[in-house]
């Protein structure tokens, strides 16, 4: 008999004599949720015979409950979606699985109030909700916060804040998702406001008055880059634009109101129409 003969009947002796897995087990590196598509995971695979020992290069078969959620090749997990899958592995009567999460990012909003009018030295909370493709919050995935000007305001400990006058953008980032935020930052001496005049009658559709909303400090200092909100408490009889300006609708009394922040001014609006005499 060859050399080469005899290193192969070796070779087949000894694979036959190799010992089967007597138990199996798995385990994920992480116990997290994958939480981006194509994201791959490598389990952890011990199979050890009837006495104990790790048998070596043990004859894995790998099948995955759900492969449009997670598929598996060679004991390598592939987020596919979000959902959940069993991952199982068989090496001739053992067999071990484990479960696998997938949960991938697809919405994601800020919660916030009065992020457009903000006193510099304030600050305010603030957070960024994610959920998945199923509607699922995710609470294991960091928001990542961002600021275009740092100087008017940032994102700190949860907090918004207000660092000085001016506008900033304020972007929070859960890849591959972001979102947007403007900022407003005043004054922070900012006090009152006063609306001017106090009361307008109109006596036909059509016609119009530019009302002026002025803002002022605790020690009444006109203050000039205070922004404003207009809007009228009853649109049927007058509406209001951005600048101020309202418009008679119809009849009746309405109430138009400068808000900046939390501070308030408004006029009383009167529609009175007019019966001809005889």
């Amino acid at each position: 008999m060859s050399a080469r003969s005899l290193l192969l009947l070796s070779s087949l002796v000894l694979g036959g004599c190799r010992s089967a897995p007597a138990t199996l087990s798995l385990a994920m590196p992480e116990s997290r949720p994958l939480h981006k598509q194509g994201e791959s995971v490598v389990l952890e695979a011990v199979a050890l015979d009837a006495e104990g020992n790790p048998v070596k290069d043990a004859d894995l078969r790998w099948v995955s409950s759900a492969p449009e959620v997670a598929s598996v090749v060679d004991g390598v997990v592939v987020a596919r979606k979000s959902g959940r899958a069993t991952i199982a592995a068989a090496a001739g009567k053992v067999r071990a699985s484990v479960e696998v999460q997938v949960s991938i990012p697809s919405q994601l909003d800020i919660r916030v109030a009065g992020a457009d009018f903000l006193l510099a030295g304030n600050s305010i909370a603030i957070s960024a909700v994610v959920r998945n493709e199923l509607g699922k919050p995710l609470v294991d995935v960091p928001p990542q916060w961002e600021s275009s000007d740092e100087t008017v305001a940032r994102v700190e400990n949860g907090r918004l804040i207000g660092v000085s006058p001016g506008k900033a953008t304020i972007t929070v980032t859960v890849p591959p998702l972001s979102r947007h935020l403007s900022v407003q930052v005043v004054r922070s001496d900012f006090a009152r406001m006063e609306v001017e005049p106090t009361h307008v009658i109109f006596a036909k559709p059509g016609q119009t008055q530019q009302l002026r909303a002025r803002t002022f400090n605790n020690r009444s200092i006109a203050l000039s880059d205070v922004p404003v909100t207009w809007y009228s408490s009853d649109w049927s009889v007058a509406t209001v634009s951005p600048t101020g300006q309202v418009t008679a609708v119809g009849p009746g009394r309405t109430v138009v109101t400068a808000t900046a922040g939390r501070r308030k001014a408004a006029a009383e609006v009167v529609f009175e129409v007019k019966t001809a005499s005889r």
